[in-house]
């Protein structure tokens, strides 16, 4: 353990986007009614998006560029893809359900592209706490986006 560079290179990777586009392009047409949905779900969220960035900070051992394998790619992927789902939320000027319609085969793609890159990250360096943390992340946040995607649907 101890601070990892690429680890909070993956992290901040992977979380920048949601920070400057919500800023600078705030979501149009989101749900406007409020989710019925247990607060359990923003709490499994939180506490996933907390773990995640902890187990990627201080990642050390795990995450070496001579250790890169088909987990890398597959992480580098899905960050792309998340990437071009933000341009295009961009293109659409904030367009909330760019985020939830599905890309390609894969459903509310804002939430299962950034918890999919954090699985691979986790497998790529074989790090069973951001594995744990991703899972948790996978059921708050796409329990929500999909309460979301069905309410603006």
């Amino acid at each position: 353990m101890g601070f990892s560079i690429i680890g909070t290179i993956i992290a901040v990777v992977i979380l920048l986007p949601s920070i400057i586009f919500f800023i600078k392009f705030p979501p149009r047409h989101a749900a406007e009614e409020k989710s019925k949905l247990p607060k359990i779900f923003e709490l499994l969220e939180k506490i996933g998006q907390m773990g995640c960035i902890v187990s990627l900070v201080i990642s050390k051992d795990f995450f070496l560029i001579e250790k890169a394998n088909y987990f890398t790619m597959l992480m580098v992927i899905c960050i792309a893809l998340y990437y071009a789902l933000w341009i295009a939320y961009a293109i659409k000027d904030g367009e909330f359900s760019v985020m939830l319609k599905p890309l390609l085969f894969i459903p509310i793609p804002g939430a299962v592209l950034p918890v999919c890159a954090f699985v691979f990250a986790a497998l790529w360096g074989q790090c069973i706490w951001l594995g744990a943390s991703a899972i948790i992340l996978a059921v708050g946040h796409c329990t929500i986006s999909w309460e979301s995607y069905r309410r603006i649907k």
